[in-house]
């Protein structure tokens, strides 16, 4: 593995209850969300879509937004699938379950649960949220498949615990690490009161493997019930167990003695073979990148760049990363290569360090990796989120669905047509071959419109030959000769690269597409951004789609900044940082409680009539 010599400049700058008994304990629960498929379940889960299926055949027709399915987890005892290494088990939480009910319930602590579960919060830990227990604590230490355990101490247990009349809650095994003052905390009671009924207790140190008694707090009352003494398994409030298992997981102190950001770029530059296209795309986005930098450095932060060649798609990381080099790094941008990106990740999660992955959306590591943040979603998290501002901007809108042979967006237009049926949105469906018919009558066009809605065409595919078919048909249509309601277009991420081509016309018909990532030099920041890389670099950037300075400025800039505000807060900040992209948009989530983060950011692009380009961001109307 060689470091690159393209640095540019000085490197190191300053600056629902669910009940699933005929399958046995072995099942569990998931609730769809947004921009799931069954493909990315299978891998969330590490099953195959297969086996989902034989559970639930149904999805096999329909997969929907809060549809629950079942999903059959194999045990390590069950399976000689050698990539299966995490042994883990996931839970879905019932009604009236804690923190400290499901640690009991599985042996182990709520600072266990909370630390395989980055993503959990008080606010989503609800009923049939899915949580993962962690690797060798899968199976559960009192297995009751049929109803949740309760601890049950009689009153003459009691007599036996207690030293004095005192009355014992339940019994605590001191684990490593624990504190006397962490314990009373745990269960809201004071050290008089821990002491009280343990007074073999000397000094403040305590022994892991210790067994304590731990009492009601003072005022509080055991209920009673058949003459036995059920025990409320609920020391504190969750939220309160939140906030103190959250500060006891967060350190603030990022790794190393560096007075800035220790940062990884890690991209094919291909300094032994040449491949000019791909070479030229890594080399700009590393100089957009590094414009970044220098912008964060005028504002005091300091950084301390280490940039790698990652060499071709073949090419092991392995050196680098057995090497030591990337162990003290506080945050990693790459790589091209999905096999390169597996490598980091695998690295990133043992190291607890944040891996940015700027490119490929095909990243299987977010499912089962909290420390992954992919910027370049799969199509399909967008989908909930295009329909959910489509009916924003169309509140009133009369769909007409402009149907090709080609068909290559029948997902999205399935789903959306699933939601126009939800929200009583009319449409109806053309084929594209009569749309362009010139014997096409005047009156059919006219029975599919509304003279009182906002008539929107969407074509059923997003290719080149079917925009540069829709565009000049409706532009023709949009005429006095021609007695039609007001109507627009409404299209796709891809447009951006066709628009070019089609000149005056796609400001005619009214057009909107949706799309992760937007640039233009009409707009004030890519203007800006355009003379700065000329200023600095002496040459326009390559027009391509995405533009690779452009993407390198703004992942740069945001997570940078990020990590150097936040620290290792970052995941819960992340969306805070206050910045205008000049092409692509931020809005992270997590994919479930154990896995990465994925960007939901969608815009809306808007070719007005009076021709004008509108960049809609919905999250701040």
């Amino acid at each position: 593995m060689k470091k690159t010599k393209l640095i540019l400049f000085a490197i190191c700058i300053t600056v629902t209850t669910i009940a699933i008994k005929a399958q046995g304990s072995n099942f569990f629960i998931h609730t769809v969300s947004k921009g799931q498929t069954l493909y990315s379940i299978s891998r969330m889960y590490q099953t195959t879509v297969k086996d989902i299926l034989d559970h639930n055949p149904e999805c096999a027709d329909k997969l929907s937004i809060g549809q629950q399915i079942k999903i059959y987890q194999k045990l390590s005892a069950e399976t000689d699938d050698k990539e299966k290494k995490e042994d883990v088990r996931y839970h879905t939480i019932k009604p009236g379950e804690t923190l400290y009910r499901l640690g009991k319930m599985y042996g182990i602590t709520p600072q266990e649960i909370c630390a395989a579960n980055p993503g959990l919060s008080i606010s989503n830990f609800r009923s049939g949220e899915v949580i993962m227990i962690p690797a060798s604590k899968a199976v559960p230490a009192r297995p009751r498949p049929d109803q949740e355990p309760i601890h049950i101490v009689t009153p003459k247990q009691v007599t036996e615990l207690s030293t004095d009349t005192i009355p014992i809650r339940t019994t605590h095994e001191v684990q490593r690490k624990e504190t006397i003052y962490r314990i009373t905390r745990m269960y809201g009671i004071s050290e008089d009161e821990l002491r009280a009924v343990n007074p073999e207790i000397k000094k403040n140190k305590i022994k892991k493997g210790t067994l304590l008694k731990i009492p009601y707090a003072k005022g509080q009352i055991p209920p009673r019930s058949n003459n036995n003494l059920q025990i409320q398994e609920k020391a504190q409030s969750d939220a309160e167990i939140f906030i103190n298992i959250r500060k006891e997981l967060q350190n603030d102190t990022l790794r190393g003695t560096f007075e800035g950001i220790r940062v990884a770029v890690i991209l094919p530059f291909l300094l032994d073979s040449y491949s000019p296209k791909e070479q030229a795309r890594m080399v700009e986005y590393y100089e957009g990148f590094l414009m970044a930098v220098e912008y964060l450095k005028r504002q005091g932060y300091s950084f301390e760049i280490h940039t790698y060649d990652s060499g071709n798609s073949s090419t092991s990381l392995a050196p680098l990363i057995n090497s030591g080099e990337l162990d003290h790094m506080d945050i990693i941008f790459g790589a091209l290569y999905s096999n390169h990106n597996k490598q980091l990740a695998d690295f990133a999660k043992s190291k607890e360090i944040p891996l940015v992955i700027p490119f490929t959306s095909k990243e299987d590591e977010i499912f089962r990796n909290p420390m992954v943040y992919v910027v370049n979603t799969m199509q399909s998290y967008f989908y909930s989120e295009v329909i959910d501002h489509f009916t924003v901007q169309f509140p009133n809108a009369n769909v007409i669905f402009v149907s090709d042979s080609v068909d290559s967006k029948k997902e999205f237009v399935n789903a959306l047509a699933e939601s126009f049926d939800k929200r009583d949105i009319p449409y109806t469906t053309i084929n594209l071959c009569d749309l362009i018919n010139p014997e096409i009558n005047e009156d059919t066009l006219k029975t599919m419109m509304s003279a009182d809605r906002e008539n929107i065409f969407i074509p059923t595919s997003s290719s080149e030959v079917t925009m540069g078919t829709i565009i000049p048909t409706l532009s023709i249509l949009n005429n006095d000769t021609i007695d039609l309601p007001e109507y627009k277009l409404f299209g796709y991420p891809e447009w951006q690269i066709y628009a070019g081509n089609m000149h005056n016309q796609i400001y005619e018909v009214d057009t909107y597409f949706y799309t992760s990532f937007f640039s233009h030099y009409t707009l004030p920041e890519a203007a800006r951004f355009q003379n700065e890389y000329i200023r600095w670099y002496n040459r326009t950037p390559q027009n391509i789609y995405p533009r690779y300075g452009m993407l390198g400025y703004d992942t740069g800039y945001v997570f940078l900044y990020a990590i150097s505000r936040y620290g290792n807060n970052m995941a819960e900040e992340i969306n805070k940082v206050p910045f205008t992209p000049v092409q692509t948009g931020f809005k992270f989530e997590r994919v479930n409680n154990w896995g990465g983060f994925v960007n939901k950011k969608i815009y809306f692009v808007h070719y007005t009539p009076e021709y004008i380009i509108e960049k809609i961001d919905f999250d701040k109307r």
